[in-house]
């Protein structure tokens, strides 16, 4: 079998996760239909913060917005996470999306950026979703990461996703990343949970740095309307500022920017 498409190292993933608050315990499944579905299943159930569930295989995986994520068998990171967050939910946006792309850049040399909110991308195509769930006081963190393989083979989604090895040029082993991901997003978690003010205005001011929608024309897709102008800036909650062409600000809290 070939070294970059052979199931995950499960073992190995363990023992370098130990000591992290995220991560443990490590729940895998060979396939499943959806991380997130399983994880808020478990968490109803009352598992402790910081279980991850992870598979080699999604197949129902969702997107934001209610779109199917395209799964490439042993070829990508799929991992959700179940959390209790104490602090309020948009900087677990900005952490989540900013763990990823720090990730992704410390072993590959790659600079992402992130598409607000929270989508991750490598020359303006993504390569990275998280959808955050919630239910009472219960978070769901899924993150889809595009490792291996390529979508060449389908002109329309390579047009605006893509994968680190068609990227890089070349295959990449998923565990160190699997392994820099979590670390830096237990970190992160961390320190939003112990930390006040002006470490979350850190966090946000790092996040913002990396954001390829500000300065841009957008649309904004929403139930019902959409809204079209240049995206300025974000707010201290991370809304999108946009100033449409018929001289109006709106700030954004959610939507498809396009």
């Amino acid at each position: 079998m070939d070294e970059t498409t052979r199931p995950l190292d499960v073992a190995a993933l363990e023992a370098a996760l130990a000591g992290l608050t995220l991560g443990r315990p490590l729940i895998y499944h060979p396939a499943i239909a959806s991380t997130n579905t399983e994880a808020m299943a478990l968490a109803r159930q009352g598992a402790t913060e910081g279980t991850l569930v992870t598979t080699d295989e999604q197949t129902s995986g969702r997107g934001r917005l209610g779109r199917v994520w395209q799964s490439l068998p042993n070829e990508q990171l799929a991992l959700s996470f179940v959390l209790h967050p104490a602090f309020p939910p948009h900087f677990l946006v900005m952490a989540s999306a900013l763990a990823v792309a720090e990730a992704i850049e410390a072993p590959t040399g790659l600079r992402p950026e992130i598409k607000w909110p929270n989508d991750v991308l490598i020359a303006g195509r993504k390569v990275c979703g998280i959808l955050i769930e919630t239910s009472e006081r219960i978070a769901v963190l899924g993150i889809g990461l595009n490792v291996n393989g390529s979508l060449a083979g389908d002109p329309e989604l390579a047009a605006r996703a893509t994968t680190l090895a068609d990227a890089l040029g070349h295959p990449t082993a998923r565990e160190p990343l699997f392994i820099e991901l979590i670390q830096r997003l237990d970190g992160l978690y961390a320190t939003l949970k112990k930390g006040g003010e002006q470490t979350r205005r850190q966090i946000r001011t790092a996040w913002r740095e990396r954001l390829a929608t500000i300065g841009k024309q957008v649309t904004i897709q929403q139930i019902g309307r959409a809204i079209t102008g240049v995206a300025r800036d974000v707010d201290e909650s991370g809304a999108l500022i946009v100033e449409t062409y018929e001289g109006r600000r709106e700030t954004i809290n959610w939507g498809d920017v396009e």
